[in-house]
Parts: structure tokens; C-alpha cells; sequence
């Protein structure tokens, strides 16, 4: 879901692939890669796997562990609107359950946009984000481009997107970028695990300790950045490494 064509994507340079393993044998040093899916590989499947995504993330109890990880971050991190409603980015919307979660742990009234790679995505966001009774503004293109104004936002939330890029980085200094200073990022990354493996496989994505997602986000520009995991929700937790960090003032 994470980003549209740009010049050299899909090819195989080493800029465009995933680290897999490595280490050292003997006096050997042996590195393994993958080549990370291209912008159009990424947009076709997802719209293959349009239809039944949110089935899917439902039996994974997904929504659930969405709404505990936000009522967390919402007792402690959630920056106050400066001029209600609250401006939310979700980048990388897909079926929209990230933002749907939001709306049942916030305060107040939010005015979303999202954006996503899947056309076909973006048309079950629409409908899932109406029952939770909002009216997005949703874009089909590149998190690595954003198509927003600097210090838009107050909340900038993705939800295993950046581990789909060969360089996450790039991703991140946008999603800093279209923040207000104060503002909050929540980003949600695929674990180094067996479930996250498993994930690898299918999809080529990168796979994170909770050290490394910090450094993802601090390498980004944000500040105040922990990692948080929601109780009682143990696919999540096998599956997802959630953090949170602040754009500096």
C-alpha cells in the first residue's frame, strides 16, 4: 500500500532491496537481500486483496488492538487541536481500520485525509470510514511525496506501510514534515518474529526489533519516541511493533 512509481523502482539496485540476514562465517561476511516489490506489484496486490482485507484484519483482532494502542497513546501523547477539529494524516490508509479505531478513543471531532497506494483500498476506506462517520479526504499516491502543506497535521498515523520501502527513511522525514511542530506520529511496523517471518515472505517487507523501530523514527526527526504494545492482545503483539514519537517544537 505505500507508494506509487518513481524513477529506478522495481529494479535491482541496492537501494531498492530488503535486508534479510546478515552476519559473519568465519572470516566470511555474508549478507543476504531481497529485492523489495515494486510501486505497481505493491498496487496490484493490494487491490487483489482488497475485498477481503478487512475480514482478515478483523480475525486478527486488529481493530481491537488498534483502539487499546490509541486510547494509550491518547491518555498520555494526544496533542490537543489547535483549532478544532483535530487534523489527522493516515498514510497507507488501506480498509481504513487504523482510522476507524481513532474514532472511538478521541475526544473530539477529527477532519481526516489519507492517502494509499490501492485504488481499490481507498474504495473500501471510503465505506468503512463512513460508518464510523467520517468524511475523509482521500488521495491515491506516494507517502514518500506527500501531497500536503508543511506543518499540516497534528496526528500522522501509518500502519505497516514503511516496512514495505527499501528506504523507510524517506517516508518518515514527509510524515515529519506535514506534522505540526508538537505534533504526534504512531507507526505501526511488522516485528521480528515468526508471524513477521511469515510476513517477509509473502510481502518482502522489512522486519524490526523495538530498538530498531525507534531508530526508524528517531533517524526521522522526531523526539520523545518509545515503543508501546497494547495488553491482551497477543497476535499483535507477535505481529506489530507500535510507536510513538513527537516533531520537535
Amino acid at each position: 500500500m505505500p507508494y506509487a512509481d518513481r524513477p529506478g523502482a522495481g529494479s535491482a539496485d541496492v537501494e531498492e532491496t530488503i535486508p534479510v540476514f546478515a552476519g559473519w562465517l568465519g572470516s566470511w561476511q555474508i549478507s543476504l537481500q531481497r529485492r523489495a516489490l515494486s510501486a505497481p506489484q505493491l498496487s496490484r496486490r493490494y487491490d487483489q486483496a482488497a475485498a477481503g482485507w478487512s475480514a482478515k484484519l478483523d480475525r486478527l483482532g486488529l481493530p481491537g488492538a488498534y483502539a487499546a494502542l490509541l486510547r494509550t497513546a491518547a491518555s498520555e501523547d494526544l496533542p490537543a487541536a489547535t483549532a478544532p477539529p483535530l487534523r489527522v494524516l493516515d498514510c497507507g490508509v488501506g480498509t481504513g481500520t487504523l482510522s476507524s479505531a481513532l474514532t472511538r478513543v478521541s475526544p473530539g471531532p477529527i477532519r481526516l485525509d489519507a492517502i494509499d497506494i490501492s485504488p481499490r483500498m481507498l474504495e473500501q476506506a471510503r465505506r468503512r470510514l463512513r460508518d464510523a462517520n467520517l468524511t475523509p479526504s482521500l488521495h491515491c499516491g506516494d507517502v514518500r511525496a506527500l501531497p500536503y502543506g508543511d506543518d499540516a497535521f497534528d496526528i500522522v498515523m501509518t500502519g505497516h506501510v514503511l516496512e514495505h520501502l527499501a528506504d523507510p527513511g524517506v517516508a518518515l522525514r514527509e510524515m515529519v514534515r506535514v506534522l505540526k511542530p508538537g505534533g504526534l506520529l504512531v507507526a505501526c511496523l511488522t516485528r521480528r518474529s515468526a508471524l513477521g517471518t511469515y510476513i517477509h515472505l509473502k510481502w518482502r517487507t522489512h522486519r524490526l526489533t523495538p530498538a530498531q523501530a525507534e531508530h526508524w523514527l528517531r533517524d526521522g526527526g522526531l523526539d520523545d519516541v518509545r515503543c508501546i504494545a497494547p495488553d491482551r492482545h497477543a497476535v499483535f503483539r507477535q505481529l506489530s511493533v507500535a510507536c510513538l514519537g513527537r516533531k520537535p517544537l
